[in-house]
């Protein structure tokens, strides 16, 4: 069992921890990075904050009709919800524990629709209409497959939707030793802390891989957004959890190191 799997059981007995991941289960987004404070409270502003950060380079208004895929505890659909009007969206998450907390502490507002699902994203259920925006933000590589993934949403989105994808993406000139640094160390990592309910196996992959995918789904990758160096203050809040919960330093620390050097990158990719 991860982290993240235990984490409502903690919330009940850590305020603090549940105000850091009670809503998002993400890395945070500093605009200026040296302001970190290395805090759960500051850690939870800058999760929200990256929800924030996507939201507006998706460009999403009021009306529109959305899909969060791997939605978590429903943070950027609360923000949605918080922020816009008149819209429809749709949370779809394989942790059903998740999911009952997102339903329980949700509620819609500003004229908005609201449902989470629990269910795959590999195999989404049918909906009633098509959506203008389709988000997975931090949870792909935890997926069975980047591109059965990309078939389910563009058969669920308007000719005109977006994809927005948000991911750790690999250096092209670290790819052979990435392959074993994947099954070795970072498998663990995500599921150490992401938990065997979400996944057993991760795969990071680089631009040209999506470029590839996108092309065989009728996708066009449109922007990336590079925020690696945004992200960095991330790191030894989750790395102190990991360490006290699992004693697993060389886990801690892998994903954090080759971050550092961008030797994997932090990005939004948005296709069209």
């Amino acid at each position: 069992m991860g982290y993240f799997d235990t984490l409502i059981d903690k919330f009940t007995e850590d305020k603090e921890l549940e105000q850091a991941f009670g809503k998002h289960i993400h890395w945070g987004y500093w605009e200026n990075p040296a302001t970190a404070t290395g805090t759960l409270t500051d850690f939870a502003v800058a999760a929200n904050n990256l929800s924030k950060l996507v939201i507006e380079k998706a460009q999403i208004s009021d009306g529109v009709t959305l899909l969060d895929a791997g939605c978590g505890f429903g943070g950027t659909i609360s923000l949605l919800n918080d922020t816009f009007s008149n819209l429809k969206l749709f949370g779809v998450n394989i942790d059903n524990a998740q999911v009952e907390r997102a339903t329980a502490l949700i509620k819609p507002q500003n004229h908005n629709q609201i449902q989470f699902i629990n269910g795959n994203a590999c195999d989404l259920p049918n909906f009633s209409e098509l959506f203008d925006y389709a988000i997975a933000l931090e949870c792909i590589f935890a997926f069975p497959s980047r591109e059965i993934f990309f078939q389910q949403v563009r058969k669920n989105l308007k000719s005109s939707g977006k994809l927005i994808v948000v991911d750790f993406i690999i250096n092209p000139t670290i790819s052979n030793f990435w392959t074993w640094f994947e099954a070795q160390v970072l498998s663990r990592l995500i599921t150490d802390t992401y938990g065997s309910k979400a996944t057993n196996q991760v795969e990071f992959i680089g631009i040209k891989e999506y470029e590839q995918i996108a092309n065989k789904t009728g996708f066009k990758l449109d922007k990336v957004i590079d925020i690696n160096k945004n992200v960095q203050p991330t790191y030894p809040v989750i790395n102190k959890l990991i360490v006290d919960n699992f004693n697993d330093w060389m886990t801690a620390k892998g994903l954090e190191i080759f971050s550092k050097f961008n030797l994997i990158n932090y990005q939004i990719l948005v296709f069209k």
